[in-house]
């Protein structure tokens, strides 16, 4: 008690402050005693401390609105360039369709089967895409917002995707036709008329053939070059009874084909042959009647009508009409 008592005594004291004013004799004198002092010090810290408080919250508040408004002028910047990358996809999707019906490829199954894995899906966009999708249907441009950004990158990134699929399939797609197109017996094998048909012809019953005929015979002088209608390997390079010198290619693809009567063979067995290549030359050895090239064509293991795979096909069929007219004519 006697220490607070204390207290109370020296706070109690009063002093004097005196004001004079500049170039002025009189004075003004205050007189407040210790305690009103403390406490006028102590409110005028308070306030001091609450007013920058203030303050600093002010500026926060400022600094906070203007980084908002940057930030949404950057989005509004980056929404501008998904639109535009979204254009961009779009012209790449229409390339896509138009080299697609170049190609008569499907345009849709095969992509979505190869995306989903299987052939019953379910799914769906999340809550935020479904809110960012009504956001940019009820406003425009000026309205952005992340979820609308969110949106379109999903969006994007899925466009991005599915274009990535569709690329790889079309590319698999044209490497597929290359090497089918390379591999497929197309064209003459030499120059020369045809003497001979496919199956039964009439010249081979004037001559008493009846046998079935898997290939035909083309004709011209000895030695004529022969080359390889498709590119291949060599599987065969050997006399064989009736054949004679007989060169065949397995080309893949379920393709061979078979050239006989040859006078020579230049090619060995497990050679890889290019289209056009020449792998021998015209003969009359094994059982013929003269120079020929005997050419068959093998699809999966069968013998199928050569005169399909040889590109000037009207000049096919007009040399095996004149062939059998001549033979004809002659045995009359």
């Amino acid at each position: 008690m006697k220490i607070i008592y204390k207290i109370l005594h020296k706070l109690n004291k009063r002093i004097t402050i005196m004001l004079i004013p500049p170039g002025k004799t009189n004075s003004l004198k205050i007189n407040i005693s210790l305690l009103f002092m403390c406490i006028f010090m102590i409110l005028w810290t308070a306030l001091t401390l609450w007013s920058g408080y203030l303050a600093s919250r002010h500026f926060d508040y400022v600094k906070t609105k203007i980084d908002n408004k940057v930030m949404h002028v950057r989005l509004l910047l980056f929404a501008n360039q998904l639109e535009k990358a979204k254009n961009m996809f779009e012209k790449v999707q229409e390339n896509d369709r138009n080299i697609r019906l170049l190609l008569a490829m499907d345009t849709k199954k095969s992509i979505v089967e190869e995306g989903l894995g299987q052939v019953f899906g379910e799914g769906g966009p999340t809550l935020a895409q479904t809110n960012a999708l009504a956001a940019i249907l009820s406003g425009g441009l000026n309205k952005i917002s992340y979820y609308e950004i969110l949106y379109k990158t999903d969006t994007l990134y899925e466009q991005y995707k599915f274009m990535c699929r569709s690329q790889k399939e079309i590319i698999s797609y044209i490497r597929k036709q290359k090497l089918l197109s390379m591999t497929t017996p197309s064209g003459w094998p030499c120059r020369g008329h045809i003497s001979s048909v496919y199956g039964f012809s009439l010249r081979r019953q004037i001559f008493n053939k009846n046998k079935f005929h898997f290939g035909i015979d083309i004709a011209n002088k000895l030695n004529t070059p022969i080359s390889s209608t498709a590119a291949g390997e060599v599987a065969v390079s050997d006399y064989w009874p009736g054949y004679g010198n007989i060169i065949a290619i397995n080309h893949g693809q379920d393709y061979k084909t078979v050239y006989a009567h040859l006078s020579q063979r230049l090619v060995n067995v497990g050679a890889y042959i290019s289209r056009g290549s020449v792998i021998a030359k015209m003969g009359s050895t094994g059982n013929s009647t003269g120079p020929h090239l005997h050419y068959e064509v093998y699809f999966k293991g069968n013998p199928v009508n050569p005169m399909s795979y040889l590109i000037d096909y009207p000049f096919a069929q007009h040399e095996k009409e004149r062939c059998i007219q001549k033979k004809v004519k002659k045995s009359a």
